[in-house]
């Protein structure tokens, strides 16, 4: 029942200028991989900088509104000239994700350009440095019958044309009449800075919050930048606060909350820390310092207010809760041939499957993109796990799939909604005594660290928390 297979899975190439550093870690891992990328810069604190050189916002939305102007008007020598010469791109609607790099991406986008398209841009938000600035905004598409809504993300690079997209993802797509995502939970999650564990009390976080030096770079999923937070609203009633730690296996430990922090941080574009270390011609004369480092880190996005963990006992926690609540986790079940065999037929039946056996084809793969002995089945209890992941991306195909089943007498019935997106579980609890059970998991989409994810009212898996940071670097 428990197939090992790599459900995260890490790209990595050189870091030259010809090249770009990829990484994905398995982000619930408390412990996960520091970037090669930033390993050798040890964390110091921030002191004695220069002053920071404003990002041109003007000259960002100017080439956003280029961007949205050129896909409106199918303009499509405008649309490709706004892209950097070395450049990825990742595709998602609805489950589906493509990932490519420059050429696969204006390939696909050229099979796009033509028929009419409308794009719009909301909620822009502009992150980062003068010289790599972030945007994220919530992105509309229609064309003809089809349409959908989400968060999209460009890491863009300042070149002598000015700035050009190194990095477009889109984060999250919910196709037309699809479900929104919201809420919180009682479960706070975990994440692990310098292989030290720290609890998430609050994301988007205020600036003002902070105080002092901000340290770093330190490691992690991503590489990162933390400032004391100790004068944030409610401080004196978290730190010092008694909570209670959860493994996946349900292993309990008490655990007390220290030092707070704003945590910011992502992984940067390779040309930007090549410019950092004034390599290839990317820099500026000097080689950056630690300081100087942890600063364009902490600008990469709006911070996450986290607390320092002191955990008496031998645990390595996914989660945190109040001490006194009494949360359920439901362990992994034994083998069973039957159900195994069960869950994967009813799999290889879902729509979603299908239309991945049909890319696959398309894409000249023969044989059954997922076959039978490459399904995973993991069951918690009544509740059954089935997935799947094939293939690489890279304009080359990418096969990602889970689905989630509950036991009702001899049938299973699907509780999660497939095309919503994949997602590795890492542990189920029914935290609240409600008889329904929340995921502690993450997504396949370098940007996340680990994540909640509950029912809806209308019964669907959806996340309610997320830790995640950008990513900026390309993973082809």
């Amino acid at each position: 029942m428990h197939t090992t297979r790599a459900l995260m899975f890490a790209a990595a190439l050189g870091l030259t200028i010809a090249g770009c550093k990829g990484k994905k870690t398995d982000a619930t891992d408390p412990a996960a991989t520091p970037n090669p990328g930033s390993a050798t810069v040890p964390a110091i604190v921030d002191d004695g900088l220069p002053p920071v050189v404003p990002i041109d916002e003007a000259a960002v939305r100017t080439m956003v509104d280029a961007w949205l102007a050129a896909q409106n008007r199918g303009d499509f020598a405008a649309y490709q000239a706004l892209y950097a010469e070395k450049m990825e791109g990742v595709k998602r609607v609805g489950a589906r994700t493509w990932r490519f790099d420059r050429k696969g991406w204006l390939d696909d986008r050229g099979r796009m350009f033509k028929n009419p398209m409308v794009v719009a841009a909301k909620d822009l938000v502009i992150r980062g440095s003068a010289s790599a600035p972030s945007v994220q905004l919530v992105q509309s598409f229609q064309q003809g019958k089809f349409a959908d809504e989400g968060t999209k993300a460009l890491a863009l690079i300042k070149t002598p044309a000015g700035f050009r997209i190194a990095r477009e993802e889109m984060l999250a797509s919910v196709v037309a009449g699809g479900v929104a995502v919201g809420g919180t939970g009682a479960v706070y999650l975990i994440v692990a800075v310098d292989d030290k564990l720290r609890v998430v009390i609050k994301d988007h976080a205020e600036l003002a919050w902070g105080k002092g030096f901000i340290s770093g770079p330190h490691t992690g999923a991503h590489d990162y930048a933390m400032q004391n937070a100790s004068s944030a609203p409610g401080a004196a009633n978290w730190q010092g606060r008694a909570l209670a730690v959860y493994d996946a296996d349900g292993t309990r430990c008490e655990a007390s909350v220290g030092a707070l922090h704003l945590l910011s941080g992502g992984t940067p574009h390779f040309g930007e820390v090549q410019g950092w270390n004034n390599e290839y011609g990317a820099g500026d004369g000097h080689v950056w310092s630690k300081p100087e480092r942890a600063r364009a880190l902490f600008d990469m996005t709006t911070p996450y207010l986290v607390g320092d963990l002191a955990i008496t006992g031998d645990c390595q926690p996914l989660f945190a809760m109040d001490p006194a609540a009494q949360p359920s986790l439901l362990a992994a079940s034994a083998d069973d041939p039957k159900l195994d065999a069960a869950a994967r037929a009813a799999f290889m039946k879902l729509p979603s499957y299908g239309q991945l056996q049909t890319n696959f084809t398309d894409s000249g793969g023969t044989g059954l993109w997922a076959p039978s002995d490459a399904i995973g089945v993991v069951a918690y209890g009544k509740y059954v796990v089935v997935s799947a992941r094939e293939g690489e991306g890279c304009a080359e195909f990418l096969g990602e799939l889970v689905a989630i089943y509950e036991r009702r007498g001899g049938d299973l019935v699907l509780l999660s909604r497939p095309e919503d997106g994949y997602f590795s579980v890492a542990a189920m609890v029914d935290a609240d005594g409600d008889g329904k059970p929340e995921l502690i998991g993450s997504y396949s989409d370098f940007r996340t660290v680990t994540s909640l994810i509950t029912l809806d009212a209308a019964g669907n898996f959806v996340p309610t928390a997320k830790v995640e940071f950008p990513y900026n670097d390309c993973g082809c």
